[in-house]
């Protein structure tokens, strides 16, 4: 049950970030010559967004710390509507392909409905084919 009311808040957190996204985003711009990004901060109570422009072909890759406590949400708004991407409850490492070039989302949640620090390392770097 309590599990259940986690996913439950979880899932509302997530409608409530993405009903006020455009009001709290903030854009990630790597440094020149960079492709990698690390962002320190906490989630508030309604949670927080990122947004990040990448190009077809590119590999999102995403490290989230701690491991528990804070969920990822990636998702982008593109040719086939609102697409999401990738949606964990939990930190952890997470690799996401990109077919369009575009803006992406991050929209990172408390899973227990407190406030949360965290640690997110964005990098891109180039698809490889399998």
């Amino acid at each position: 049950m309590k599990k259940l009311i986690q996913i439950f808040a979880f899932a509302l957190l997530l409608l409530t970030i993405q009903n006020s996204r455009a009001l709290g985003q903030k854009r990630i711009q790597f440094e020149k010559g960079k492709s990698s990004a690390v962002v320190q901060s906490t989630t508030g109570s309604t949670g927080t967004a990122y947004v990040l422009r990448a190009k077809s072909g590119q590999m999102l890759v995403l490290t989230l710390t701690p491991r528990t406590g804070v969920g990822i949400r990636v998702e982008t708004d593109g040719r086939y509507g609102q697409q999401v991407l990738l949606r964990e409850e939990k930190g952890g490492s997470f690799e996401v392909g990109l077919e369009e070039s575009g803006d992406y989302t991050i929209f990172l949640g408390s899973t227990n409905g407190k406030s949360a620090s965290f640690t997110l390392s964005i990098k891109i770097r180039k698809m490889t084919d399998i």
